[in-house]
């Protein structure tokens, strides 16, 4: 049996798991995706500018720098995915886990996940190599005729990213008025960027599993529109799958586990932090997280371990 389960590898989940290491608890990290990063990996080129010690940081550099940090101890902390959470049931003084994989048992219980699944929204009926979701490798557009879909600020700041190396961009929004700040989309006219509303996508040509081409169509007027396409961007949005707590023990609000000060849980041995998580002033950043892990990691290492009176901090790391 693992002293610890962290549920989630996004990026509060790889710190839990460091910091689970430095404190030498048996855990093991349980992703229901292929791969570490979470909602993170929609906003790849992205930069952040609320990380202590960054004035900003693109947002691929800092996932890769957070499971880095993982590595650290990656033999002792393995990370399980494509395992998703189907039930917990609560022992005398552990828990069992019970997974789309297998059953697996650990005496405490640290939610990381942030309180579900997203997945973006698609066109519907159409699916094709070259539609993304998001701008995960910005080489990719390089010299290449691209058209982006939506009006949030998501659609407009990776119509900027990728304007600057495309042939050409087109942003398509099915409304005359954009969400987005007007701010970015001054900047994207200034790169000389092609703004076209009240359009919406109205038939499409594809060949080899690509979209060629697209027609789009005014939403009074009936005007169309063909455009040749080599890459498309979707911003349509995300759908949450909310995590449904109630079957998993914990007391909630509104999908998020209500937490005390030490980031404990309604359920003795279960702690929770992150974006999942809510609590008075509760602030959803990644900083926010970040801290929040540290106080929990902490502890649960005392009720583990409650002989280790004096924590192990980062800076005492021997390699």
């Amino acid at each position: 049996m693992k002293e610890l389960c962290i549920i989630g590898a996004g990026p509060i989940g790889l710190y839990a798991a460091f910091n689970a290491g430095l404190r030498k608890i048996d855990a093991f990290v349980l992703e229901s995706a292929q791969l570490t990063g979470g909602q993170l990996n929609l906003y790849l080129e992205k930069t952040i500018y609320d990380v202590p010690g960054h004035k900003a940081i693109k947002t691929k550099k800092l996932l890769n720098d957070l499971y880095d940090q993982y590595k650290t101890y990656e033999n002792d902390i393995p990370i399980y995915y494509n395992e998703n959470v189907l039930s917990i049931e609560e022992k005398d003084d552990y828990f069992v886990i019970t997974t789309n994989r297998k059953i697996r048992e650990a005496k405490k219980i640290l939610f990381t996940h942030g309180g579900g699944m997203f997945t973006p929204r698609k066109i519907e009926g159409l699916e094709a190599k070259n539609i993304h979701y998001g701008v995960y490798d910005l080489d990719r557009f390089k010299n290449k005729k691209v058209v982006v879909f939506g009006g949030g600020d998501s659609a407009v700041d990776w119509a900027n990213l990728v304007v600057d190396v495309a042939t050409s961009t087109h942003l398509i929004h099915r409304r005359s008025e954009f969400r987005a700040h007007k701010s970015s989309l001054d900047l994207f006219l200034s790169k000389k960027g092609i703004i076209t509303t009240p359009y919406t996508l109205n038939a499409y040509k594809l060949e080899d599993e690509n979209v060629k081409s697209i027609t789009i169509k005014h939403k009074e007027t009936n005007h169309l529109i063909e455009l040749e396409v080599d890459e498309m961007i979707v911003c349509y949005g995300l759908i949450q799958t909310k995590t449904d707590y109630n079957q998993w023990l914990v007391r909630n609000e509104e999908g998020l586990i209500i937490v005390n000060t030490d980031m404990s849980s309604s359920v003795n041995g279960i702690y929770a932090c992150g974006n999942g998580v809510t609590y008075l002033g509760k602030q959803k950043m990644l900083t926010s997280g970040f801290g929040e892990v540290v106080t929990a990691i902490g502890a649960i290492n005392f009720e583990l371990h409650p002989e280790q009176k004096v924590p192990k901090y980062s800076s005492l790391i021997k390699k």
